[in-house]
C-alpha cells in the first residue's frame, strides 16, 4: 500500500516538476550562399576593380550555424556561425595598385584569391515577447583568410594576411505568422572603428514543415550582404559580397 501511495504521489508531482524545469532551445542550420563580388582594392592613388579587373567570382559557398537558448535572464545565449567566403579569378589589369607594400603592374594577367572566411562567436540576450523576436548582443568575428595576387608573367606574388579577430554588435528581429508555419527575420552584425567599417546583414523567410513532432524542420530562403571598408597597412579595400541563399534549419 505504501508503494502505491508513493507512486501516486510521484505521479502527481511529475507535471509540476516538469513545468519547473528550465526550457532550453537548440537551433542548427546550414545554407548555400550564391556570392557575387563587387568593389575595389589598392592603396595609393589607383585601385583595381574586383569584378572588372581581377574578375573575382565567389560562386556558391557554405554557411553553418548552431545556437543554444535558455530562460535565465542574466546569462547570455550562445550562437556560433561559420561562413566560407572565398573568391578567385584571373583577370587583366588596367591600372597599377598596391597590396601589402607590393605594386601589381598593369597589362599583366594576374590570378587573384580573396578569402574572407570567418567564424562568429555570439553572446546575446532576447526579450520575452510573444510572436516577435528581438535579440541583441556582441559577436567576436574571427577571420582566417588572405588576399593573394599572382602575376602570371613574372610569377611575382603580392600577399596580405587577413587573420584577425574583431568585435561586432549583433541584432536580430523577427516575427512568426501564427498557424502558417511561416516566419520572417532580419539579422545584422556591424562595426565601425577609425577607417575600417564592416556591416553584415541578411533577411530571410522560413517555412516549418509539419513532419516531425517536437522537432521543427524548416526551409529557409534569404539574401545576405557583407560590406567591408578596410584601410590598413596590409590592405586597402572596399568590397561587397552579396547574394541569395537557400538552406535548412532545425529547432528542438
Amino acid at each position: 500500500m505504501k508503494k502505491i501511495l508513493t507512486a501516486a504521489a510521484l505521479a502527481a508531482t511529475l507535471p509540476q516538476a516538469a513545468s519547473a524545469l528550465p526550457l532550453v532551445d537548440f537551433y542548427a542550420g546550414a545554407y548555400y550562399w550564391d556570392q557575387g563580388v563587387t568593389g575595389e582594392v589598392g592603396g595609393g592613388s589607383t585601385q583595381a576593380d574586383l569584378e572588372d579587373d581581377l574578375n573575382l567570382d565567389g560562386g556558391g559557398q557554405n554557411v553553418t550555424y548552431f545556437a543554444f537558448e535558455h530562460p535565465i535572464p542574466v546569462i547570455p545565449n550562445v550562437k556560433m556561425k561559420q561562413t566560407s567566403m572565398e573568391s578567385d579569378g584571373v583577370g587583366n589589369l588596367t591600372v597599377d595598385f598596391e597590396l601589402a607594400g607590393s605594386t601589381v603592374s598593369t597589362q599583366n594577367d594576374v590570378a587573384t584569391t580573396l578569402d574572407l572566411s570567418h567564424t562568429d562567436y555570439t553572446l546575446y540576450w532576447g526579450l520575452p515577447l510573444p510572436i516577435v523576436t528581438l535579440d541583441f548582443g556582441l559577436t567576436a568575428r574571427q577571420f582566417d583568410g588572405e588576399m593573394e595576387v599572382l602575376d602570371n608573367s613574372s610569377n611575382e606574388l603580392a600577399q596580405s594576411d587577413l587573420d584577425f579577430v574583431i568585435p561586432m554588435g549583433y541584432l536580430k528581429v523577427g516575427a512568426d505568422i501564427p498557424l502558417t508555419g511561416l516566419s520572417f527575420a532580419g539579422e545584422m552584425n556591424t562595426l565601425s572603428i577609425g577607417d575600417t567599417s564592416l556591416t553584415d546583414f541578411d533577411v530571410n523567410m522560413t517555412y516549418v514543415l509539419p513532419l516531425i513532432p517536437l522537432l521543427d524542420v524548416g526551409i529557409t530562403a534569404g539574401f545576405r550582404s557583407f560590406d567591408a571598408d578596410i584601410d590598413e597597412d596590409e590592405i586597402v579595400t572596399k568590397a561587397t559580397i552579396s547574394g541569395p541563399y537557400l538552406g535548412l534549419s532545425l529547432h528542438l
